[in-house]
């Protein structure tokens, strides 16, 4: 009768000890995949809207605004984000938006637009690694109950050396530094022919994935749109001057203290950044999308955001 054999408590144990090593070996390179699929998605989705604003200046000669007030310039019109909707397979939302208001983009004051976009879910909008809320304009807010998405990416109006750069609100909380030597900038439009450091080398939006953190830790939402959605615009005659869904380049890429210069609640510098290691997506006004290093000098990074400062930028990728 032959001899059963059997792993012992220790055997046993040593095999355990080798797959537990195994698999911590593998982790990382699985979760390495997974976030250089989810950064390729990212990219992908800056394309897409990248198409659409192209389409977009084809079909009206230039770039949409930024931010829009309404006609009668008293109430908050809409954003870049409404105006490029047909161009993205969106028509029929953009059909239905009511761009006369008043307002429009402030979804607190048209029920008409905030029944539309209601938990509307563009994939395009949406940083796949990002953990940021998907919904603002929602509850605990006592008076919001919208749910309107937020989007991921935002315009870039310009920086703050370009001439036409100047202070707001000087000392408020609500202070920055606002331009329109950009692309998408507000209350009016900018064409291709207008960048005339060549759009190869002019960011028109931006990604904005992650948190922003104070001195204690807390994290914030610092995204452009400053918790009112993607459609919020601007409105000339609003006592705190703000505008929504484009930014002012201030900072360094992934620059994420909330309370610096410009970063905030409504400020108009909130920063290039992502959750993304070592920095950010970027797309330029030829379509194409560049993951931009938070190494970059800020130098470089204000001459990208201006369309025709008549700097030269040097070889980046």
């Amino acid at each position: 009768m032959r001899d059963r054999r059997a792993f012992t408590l220790v055997e046993l144990l040593v095999v355990i000890a080798i797959i537990g090593i195994l698999i911590a070996l593998l982790l990382p390179a699985v979760q390495a995949a997974r976030e250089a699929a989810r950064r390729l998605q990212c990219s992908n989705n800056l394309k897409q809207v990248g198409l659409a604003l192209l389409s977009y200046e084809s079909s009206h000669g230039v770039f949409p605004p930024g931010a829009l007030e309404t006609a009668d310039g008293l109430h908050w019109g809409h954003s870049w984000w409404v105006r490029i909707l047909p161009y993205i397979e969106q028509n029929t939302i953009y059909d239905q938006f009511d761009q006369e208001g008043p307002p429009t983009g402030w979804l607190g004051g048209n029920d008409h637009n905030a029944d539309l976009l209601r938990k509307k879910y563009f994939p395009f909008m949406r940083c796949p690694s990002s953990t940021l809320r998907q919904w603002v304009m929602a509850p605990p807010h006592p008076s919001w109950d919208v749910y309107v998405m937020s989007a991921n990416y935002t315009g870039v109006s310009g920086a703050t050396d370009h001439p036409t750069a100047h202070d707001r609100l000087d000392g408020q909380p609500e202070y920055g530094r606002v331009s329109s030597g950009g692309l998408l900038i507000a209350y009016g439009s900018a064409s291709a022919a207008q960048a005339t450091d060549g759009m190869s080398n002019t960011m028109i939006v931006v990604e904005q994935s992650d948190w922003c953190k104070d001195t204690s830790g807390e994290k914030f939402d610092c995204r452009s749109d400053t918790r009112h959605g993607f459609c919020m615009g601007a409105n000339r005659s609003d006592s705190l001057k703000r505008v929504f869904n484009v930014t002012t380049v201030l900072h360094r890429i992934n620059e994420k203290s909330w309370g610096a210069v410009g970063i905030g609640s409504c400020a108009p510098n909130q920063p290039i950044q992502s959750v993304h290691p070592g920095g950010a997506q970027a797309l330029f006004a030829d379509g194409s999308v560049h993951f931009l290093s938070e190494m970059v000098e800020i130098q470089t990074l204000y001459n990208l955001a201006n369309r025709d400062d008549g700097n030269v930028v040097g070889d980046l990728w």
